[in-house]
């Protein structure tokens, strides 16, 4: 650990990990050209912005200069995918104007009226390349999927010719979900191909969803290298509309209102200047002589899979393989977790299959895909050999907001991070909504904050006397599994498990001890779950005895103390921390 984080008052204001690294963003535009800047964020500054100074949730104050003429902006930062970070700030002209004092600096930040209107903030996209680390991102999942026809028209408000409207023209994402190939025939133009690498997706304020695109051809002919892309999709038919942006920002677009949507959504649609219109191409299934159905608890939409009655689509992020799958036959009546299924890759790939499925909690659920598949129907891949009890794919609910998960600590905990010397960790739960959890970093000499975190449990289950709680980072919408073990009620052992919630972590002999530090005084008003405006915590707490358990191996008398007093945040440090220094000074 660097010595500037030792000394007392040193300014505790750091970047995540997840914002580290370096971007592209816009520079100007000339002859519609776009030119670029890059961009680099580091663990304390964004060195051409400034210094971090202070960061209240998503505002961060940054500092350029010297001690005697001081320059103090105020961002609003916010990480809307894995590889997009959006900024904005009040002022166009962000780089020459600045405050001379904090205290008009932190005036100056964006307020929710003013983040929500365009008309009072500017929008600055920066589009990660880099990590941290130096390592190439990882490109991310496009949001549409399968075979499409596609018409493409550019208008500027001047012509009524559509550059493309032959039925030759296709889209598709194979052989890798994260690409658009698109292919262009008998077009105005000519024949050609685009693919696109998606950089991520996301929903805007006003519900619309945005889509990062990066041009893997490098012809400015095709317009920009990076684009983004507003999309909507007709629920019924499957049709589905993409918008560009004529340059690489969010906003710079051509709008014309469309006064009647044809997408059902309620939402009034701006179509922009240039557009893509796709009609998917039914996804054609081998004979299937019968079929099943699926869970009814299993209905609905997954991080990464989409349930219906008798179909299961899976996205799967390291192999970047769509599978469409038909539940064919459930396996036996005393193995109710089990489904054949004919699986279909995005690439036309036909096999059967055998799903193993099972119910953690109500937002959570798991499950395998056995190691056999054959081309003909067989009841034999669904034999227990052909799965690994270790080794499951953890899915959350994203429409979960209605099914509250407590989690599984009440009150505030606290203890010291293993393998790092003077950094200690508090875990505290929100009294007034029991979903809600805190993780925070600091120096244990003198109580510097480097890094906060917020989670939101989605559930909780017990296997092998461990309990697993599968969480969502509210700050930057990741999913964490961690494992816990309660030697008293007082004291508590965490560690991290992946995304996956990994079955060979031990967290009482490699996780971090948490040890109970105060009460949750709860409140009069009945429980309401948070919006996801929620930050800081607003519970009350009193104080409790340090004094520690003389307990030395797991009690399972104390077991149903485990499900309220558990695994459930903080190891995120403790275990995935690389060996440079500055790296765990922000809980990597």
């Amino acid at each position: 650990m660097r010595s500037d984080r030792r000394k007392r008052g040193a300014s505790a204001c750091y970047f995540p990990i997840e914002y580290q690294g370096e971007y592209i963003t816009q520079n100007t535009v000339t002859d519609g050209a776009v030119r670029y800047s890059r961009i680099n964020i580091t663990e304390s500054a964004i060195p051409i912005w400034g210094m971090c100074h202070r960061r209240h949730d998503n505002n961060v104050v940054l500092v350029t200069g010297t001690d005697e003429a001081q320059c103090y902006r105020c961002f609003h930062l916010k990480l809307v995918s894995k590889n997009v970070l959006r900024v904005l700030t009040t002022d166009n002209d962000y780089i020459s104007k600045c405050h001379t004092n904090e205290e008009k600096a932190l005036a100056s930040c964006l307020r929710d009226d003013a983040l929500q209107d365009e008309e009072k903030n500017t929008e600055i996209i920066l589009y990660k390349f880099r990590e941290w680390n130096g390592n190439e991102v990882r490109q991310e999942y496009c949001p549409i999927h399968g075979r499409y026809r596609l018409t493409y028209n550019i208008d500027n408000g001047t012509e009524d010719r559509v550059e493309c409207e032959s039925q030759d023209s296709e889209v598709d994402n194979c052989p890798s979900g994260s690409a658009l190939n698109l292919r262009f025939r008998n077009c105005a133009f000519r024949d050609q191909e685009v693919t696109f690498e998606c950089l991520g997706h996301w929903r805007g304020l006003r519900q619309q969803n945005y889509l990062a695109l990066v041009n893997t051809n490098n012809d400015a002919r095709l317009g920009p290298k990076y684009r983004c892309a507003t999309w909507v999709e007709n629920p019924k038919t499957g049709e589905i509309e993409i918008s560009f942006s004529k340059d690489s920002t969010c906003r710079s677009i051509n709008k014309y209102h469309r006064s009647s949507s044809a997408y059902g959504n309620g939402i009034n649609n701006d179509y922009h200047s240039e557009v893509i219109s796709l009609t998917p191409v039914p996804q054609e299934f081998g004979q299937i002589s019968q079929y099943c159905s699926f869970p009814n608890w299993l209905i609905g939409k997954w991080e990464h899979v989409i349930v219906s009655q008798n179909q299961l689509i899976y996205k799967d992020h390291t192999s970047f393989k769509t599978y469409t799958m038909k539940c064919v036959k459930n396996h036996t009546n005393h193995e109710a977790d089990k489904y054949i299924v004919y699986s279909q890759t995005q690439c036309g790939e036909e096999k059967y299959q055998c799903l193993k499925i099972q119910r953690r909690d109500e937002n959570v659920f798991e499950f395998q895909i056995s190691s056999r598949s054959e081309p003909n129907y067989t009841s034999t891949i669904c034999n227990e050999f052909y799965f690994n009890d270790d080794r499951w794919l953890t899915q959350g609910r994203l429409d979960s907001n209605s099914i509250v998960s407590p989690c599984p600590i009440v009150g505030e905990f606290s203890g010291v991070i293993p393998d790092d010397e003077g950094l200690c960790a508090k875990l505290s739960s929100e009294c007034g909504s029991p979903d809600i959890m805190y993780y925070q970093i600091s120096a244990c000499e003198f109580d510097e904050v480097y890094e906060e975190r917020e989670y939101r449990c989605l559930g909780q289950w017990t296997h092998r006397n461990i309990v697993y709680t599968y969480t969502q980072r509210r700050d930057v919408g990741t999913y964490e599994c961690f494992v816990g073990t309660m030697l008293s009620d007082r004291q508590i052992f965490i560690k991290e498990a992946g995304e996956h919630c990994q079955r060979d972590v031990n967290p009482h002999r490699f996780g971090m001890e948490l040890n109970k530090v105060a009460h949750c005084s709860m409140p009069e008003m009945p429980f309401k779950p948070p919006s996801p405006a929620v930050s800081r915590p607003t519970h009350k707490y009193s104080e409790v005895s340090t004094i520690r358990s003389s307990t030395s191996t797991y009690n399972n008398n104390n077991y149903n103390s485990v499900n309220t007093a558990h695994s459930s945040s903080p190891s995120v440090v403790a275990n995935s921390t690389p060996s440079s220094p500055s790296v765990v000074t922000t809980g990597r």
